[in-house]
């Protein structure tokens, strides 16, 4: 108590004698010119000796363990540290930090997007806030790309580009931002509402004076448009909404993620067989659970229930953390939580509005999941690896458990911090054209590519079966190191029967093994 009484009367009586203007400032990320230190003894003449030898202005105890904070009127930061680190009575000797709040936006609305919070977004937004070169799918109505909150994360195509999509080229033009599946045009312009709504929750920008924010500050949003202006759509324009989107990965547009605020009717072996087909491309598929407030471990809800690697199947919390009502769980076929009640975000025509739905809680898991890949330390990581992050990393809620697979709620900052920076050595395989046409006695070709992924260089050799009767399929080159494409002849004759055909495409190096199918139709 004595050496405490002290301390303080020597703090006054130092403020009092030392006077002047702060000089220059040092490193940005500690108080200039200042220290904290802990010495191992306290005596009036010690103090006093400080004072004159490193000409402090200030010397304050701080906390309760005997620590101080130092502050000279000439001397720095690191000039301090390297002259206090030298002396035996010194414990230890640093920088004064400057702490700050959690990164959070300046945007209007910023108070009411309690999601972003639950799922603490700004503790994760202070490792980073997203990159326009993760690029993420919204499979929906389309989006309104034109919406002042959306613009600047928008993706635009550089130039023109064709794509195969059931048989028929398609060709894009410059500035197109996706696809339409119902038109089979390159304007994903949404007349709905719901898909604006969700990507305003993965990738609304930050920080300009409007609306909301999502989860991503800085990312790329393609809109992938198979639903119409009632909110429903066909299978077959799901599908090809996704393959739209594999084959512009296969372009080299760096997309990710696919968000699928959407579901219904029964099992599709062709709908599997096309989100099986992204997943070998890299793509993560991100699917609502369901609005009926069912049990989808015995009732399936598709696109969601599919049992495939790549699919991260959400329910619906509020914000005290409790399942929705209406949200369908799962122990086994629903993943994790994320928040879906009352979220505000974009919809159509500059406007902003509140929807609750699996459909809102999903975008929070696909934002999450790009906002991973952006962070520096989880760069290059595997759709596996950004699944395993996301949910290995959730906070444990008590009212989930049992209702599904990981008993929690989505936790972005922690999925952040823990996710796996030495990515698995592979390699990726793709085809293109998906499908292609020949009459019989003509021949066609398919592009086989192998792309390494986590610094894999190993030698990947190729082979193809499901070749038709009467044809032959011939791989040039059979094998490829590293990276590098392959030419898939197919030269049919006059008695290859007519019709539909699988062929699949193989690659193996060592224990790794990857097939890609493609279809090839016969005709007289």
């Amino acid at each position: 108590m004595k050496t405490n009484w002290f301390m303080a009367g020597c703090i006054a009586a130092v403020m009092g004698m030392f006077s002047g203007s702060l000089m220059a400032q040092g490193p940005a990320y500690a108080a200039p010119r200042e220290v904290l230190v802990q010495f191992t003894s306290h005596v009036p003449s010690f103090v006093q000796d400080l004072v004159r030898e490193h000409d402090l202005e200030l010397v304050k105890g701080i906390g309760g363990a005997g620590a101080m904070r130092l502050r000279s009127r000439t001397k720095d930061t690191d000039t301090l540290i390297r002259a206090l680190s030298q002396r035996p009575d010194v414990r230890f000797v640093e920088p004064n930090y400057i702490v700050t709040r959690q990164n959070t936006p300046s945007d209007p609305y910023w108070s009411q997007l309690w999601g972003m919070v639950k799922i603490s977004a700004p503790s994760a937004w202070d490792t980073t806030t997203g990159t326009s070169n993760i690029v993420v799918g919204v499979v929906d109505t389309g989006i309104d790309y034109n919406h002042p909150d959306l613009a600047q994360n928008i993706w635009s195509s550089s130039s023109q580009f064709s794509v195969t999509i059931g048989g028929a080229t398609i060709t894009c033009p410059a500035g197109a931002h996706g696809f339409n599946a119902i038109t089979n045009t390159c304007d994903p312009m949404d007349d709905e509402n719901h898909g604006t709504h969700v990507s305003g929750t993965i990738g609304a920008a930050a920080n300009n004076g409007l609306g909301v924010v999502g989860v991503n500050w800085s990312t790329r949003l393609v809109g992938l448009k198979f639903l119409n202006a009632q909110g429903s759509g066909y299978t077959s324009d799901a599908i090809d909404a996704i393959e739209f989107a594999v084959q512009l990965k296969n372009l080299g547009v760096n997309l990710r993620v696919l968000n699928n605020s959407w579901g219904g009717g029964g099992y599709s072996q062709a709908l599997y067989d096309e989100i099986q087909r992204a997943g070998q491309n890299g793509i993560l598929f991100v699917a609502a659970a369901g609005n009926s407030g069912v049990n989808t471990d015995t009732k399936p809800s598709y696109p969601a229930s599919y049992n495939l690697p790549n699919i991260i199947a959400v329910a619906a919390t509020d914000s005290n953390d409790t399942l929705a009502s209406w949200s369908n769980y799962g122990a086994t076929s629903v993943d994790l939580a994320a928040p879906g009640v009352n979220i505000l975000s974009t919809i159509r025509n500059q406007s902003y509005a509140t929807y609750s739905g699996t459909s809102m809680a999903t975008p929070h898991v696909t934002g999450a999941a790009a906002l991973v890949l952006s962070a520096p330390s989880c760069t290059g990581l595997t759709t596996d690896q950004v699944k395993a992050a996301i949910l290995n990393n959730v906070d444990l809620v008590p009212g989930l458990a049992g209702k599904m697979l990981t008993g929690g709620r989505l936790n972005v900052s922690k999925a952040i911090a823990n996710c796996t920076a030495s990515p698995t050595s592979d390699f990726a395989l793709s085809v293109t054209p998906a499908s292609a046409t020949v009459r019989q006695g003509k021949k066609t070709q398919y592009t086989v590519a192998v792309t390494p992924q986590g610094g894999f260089n190993g030698t990947v050799s190729l082979s193809v079966s499901g070749c038709p009767a009467g044809a032959s399929c011939t791989l040039t080159p059979s094998s490829i190191t590293g990276s590098g494409t392959s030419a898939l002849n197919i030269t049919t004759t006059r008695s290859t029967p007519t019709g539909n055909y699988t062929v699949t495409i193989t690659g193996s190096s060592g224990s790794l093994s990857h097939s890609v199918s493609a279809t090839l139709t016969v005709t007289r």
